[in-house]
């Protein structure tokens, strides 16, 4: 998904008079969302994946997609920015991530009893 806002790569923020700040940040903020929990994801994945590989595989695709539902959401300067983020379906990215983290712990109980 590509959004044009005629801004230089090398800003992180938009100045408040830009007359498309409202939106670039929405966006900026979205996909900073997903990068902020992506590694600690990831890592809970592959460890939990060693002991149900189907269900984390399963679990990864609902965390990829609520995080794109979450981003589209957050996006949409048309809803209110404290309730955007989940009016898109972004809340399949928690089903993913909860699928993963009970397999970790799963994996470490079974690895504590030997």
């Amino acid at each position: 998904m590509t959004i044009s806002f005629e801004i230089s790569s090398t800003d992180t923020a938009t100045p408040k008079h830009h007359k498309n700040a409202d939106e670039f940040n929405r966006v900026q903020r979205g996909h900073q969302n997903f990068l902020e929990g992506n590694d600690s994801y990831a890592i809970m994945t592959l460890l939990g994946g060693l002991k149900y590989p189907i269900a984390c595989a399963v679990g990864t695709v609902l965390f990829n997609v609520g995080s794109v539902l979450y981003l589209k959401g957050y996006a949409d300067a048309n809803l209110d920015v404290k309730t955007a983020r989940y009016k898109k379906g972004a809340a399949v990215k928690w089903i993913g991530f909860l699928t993963s983290l009970v397999s970790t712990i799963s994996l470490g109980i079974s690895l504590i009893r030997g």
